[in-house]
């Protein structure tokens, strides 16, 4: 394959640090996302993803080919499979569709994808139709529940957490970067944990203080976040409080909105911190 454009052509592909297959896979494109492609090596081309400029490696049978048209329609306005599994069916065969997916040249009922058309029925939204809405991320997010966790996962059979966030976040119109680091960087500082709204992004970090990991905050004063599984637990201002084994997991660092304020939405915190309080018992704290 040349230089040039390309979509994922299959339901997700490995992006590895290292052109083989032995190497550790950093991400995964999902089907019609688009990549800006370099330098071929062996079976593998080098790769960035035109949503978030991650780099990596991709066997090269993994990628189509497209002219920039439909390269840069598929990155600024592409319809996204908003489905946990679904599929594109043509006469001759059928392509697995996973939730944020893109699927290319569609109108509401059929895609085109290469030289093939095919149908998708599924529930599916267009750029021009999304909004940024923190009910609707986490309706969407709570279909993820129990999926399992898989570092640079990005499909229902596995995902780590800055991917769920990243894949949800764009489907309200929201563009985040792959590292959780740098979406840390962004978003407006809540200062209190009483201030906190729901779709709220809370971010904890190591005992040096550095961002590892994410997690949405809902409306119950618990945090929807990738630890194990997808999974929901409860939040105070010291961080996650696992109630089954009775002791904090992560340590609370920042809390950022991407959302409009609403100040008559803050979070009532008080039952779930005089639980937490009491489970914990107030000691051992990390």
């Amino acid at each position: 394959m040349k230089a040039g454009f390309a979509t994922g052509k299959y339901t997700a592909a490995a992006i590895r640090a290292r052109p083989r297959e032995s190497s550790p896979m950093v991400s995964q494109l999902l089907l019609g996302e688009p990549v800006r492609v370099g330098e071929a090596v062996g079976e593998f081309t080098a790769i960035v993803r035109a949503e978030d400029t991650l780099e990596g490696f991709v066997r090269i049978d993994q990628l189509l080919a497209v002219p920039q048209a439909i390269f840069d329609r598929q990155t600024d306005a592409p319809a996204f499979a908003l489905e946990m599994y679904a599929a594109m069916m043509s006469d001759r065969h059928g392509i697995p569709v996973t939730f944020g997916a893109r699927l290319p040249g569609y109108d509401g009922l059929q895609a085109r994808h290469g030289e093939n058309r095919f149908v998708y029925s599924g529930q599916a939204v267009l750029s021009e139709d999304m909004r940024p809405d923190a009910h609707l991320m986490i309706r969407m997010a709570r279909r993820w529940l129990h999926v399992p966790e898989l570092r640079g996962g990005r499909t229902p059979t596995g995902i780590d957490g800055s991917a769920l966030v990243q894949l949800l976040a764009r489907l309200v119109g929201l563009r985040f970067p792959h590292d959780v680091g740098t979406i840390a960087r962004m978003g407006r500082p809540v200062d209190f944990m009483v201030q906190c709204q729901e779709g709220d992004l809370a971010f904890f970090g190591d005992e040096r203080g550095k961002i590892n990991h994410v997690g949405i905050i809902l409306s119950d004063s618990t945090v929807l976040h990738v630890s194990g599984r997808v999974r929901t637990d409860g939040i105070d201002h010291f961080g996650i409080f696992d109630h089954a084994h009775r002791r904090y997991t992560h340590r609370l660092r920042v809390v950022k909105r991407f959302f409009d304020d609403h100040p008559d939405s803050g979070l009532s915190l008080e039952r779930s911190q005089s639980e937490v309080a009491r489970d914990a018992r107030q000691m051992f704290i990390f």
